[in-house]
């Protein structure tokens, strides 16, 4: 199985190539994997993180695929690795106005005893977003119909504060509200803040950020969580 996911891996970026539109790869390191409040590598352990997105020229679609691998004890931590496949529509909205929808497909397939019922999991979700208004508020909702089975909402926004004319900071957060996903119980789940400094050096843009995650429901999360991250960006 784990040949499989390889295999597939490879697949999608040959494909990328000879698609219409931009690719844009991503690398992002960070010192632990946090996801919706939950810590998903326990112990402190980073991960590293490989992404690239393929816009698919003028029809509106965007094709992604995501990735996670430990930087653990690769014995105890391979089954942990992820990699997802998403497909993304940008819909034609008034000026100020930005809506997506789309459907992700998780794969855990380096899964011990692998199976697609128990080992992937399929999501839709749809996000819009005020552009124009202040800290350009986002409402995201994400409903998955596998594994999590249940609802998962969040509203955020940020904000860029420069500091000179090359420097700037953005300043973000959001609340999440679960409801069933993963867990027996409806409620806010957790509130999360980030700051990033987004550095371009040549055809690279490198953002380190400083992450924190408030819990909100013990069965998401008992503690708080701080975290590093260094996205590189081509």
């Amino acid at each position: 199985m784990k040949k499989f996911a390889l295999a597939l891996f490879v697949f999608l970026v040959g494909m990328a190539a000879p698609l219409p539109g931009e690719v844009a790869p991503q690398v992002d390191l960070v010192s632990r994997y946090v996801w919706r409040g939950f810590d998903l590598l326990p112990d402190n352990h980073m991960a590293i993180q490989p992404s690239f997105t393929v816009d698919l020229g003028k029809s509106g679609f965007s094709l992604n695929v995501w990735s996670s691998f430990a930087l653990a004890n690769r014995a105890d931590f391979k089954y942990s690795d992820e990699i997802d496949l998403t497909l993304a529509y940008d819909l034609s909205m008034p000026e100020g106005w930005e809506m997506s929808v789309g459907f992700t497909h998780y794969g855990y397939w380096f899964a011990q005893d692998f199976s697609f019922k128990g080992s992937t999991s399929q999501e839709i979700f749809a996000t819009v977003s005020r552009t124009d208004l202040p800290l350009a508020p986002t409402l995201a909702l994400y409903y998955d119909i596998n594994l999590g089975s249940g609802l998962y909402v969040t509203l955020g926004g940020s904000h860029e504060l420069k500091v000179s004319d090359k420097v700037s900071l953005e300043l973000g957060g959001l609340v999440g509200f679960n409801s069933r996903q993963f867990i027996d119980k409806t409620g806010f789940s957790d509130i999360d803040l980030y700051v990033k400094a987004p550095l371009l050096l040549g055809g690279v843009t490198l953002t380190p950020s400083l992450n924190v995650m408030i819990p909100l429901m013990d069965e998401v999360n008992e503690d708080t969580e701080v975290w590093l991250g260094l996205s590189a960006a081509f």
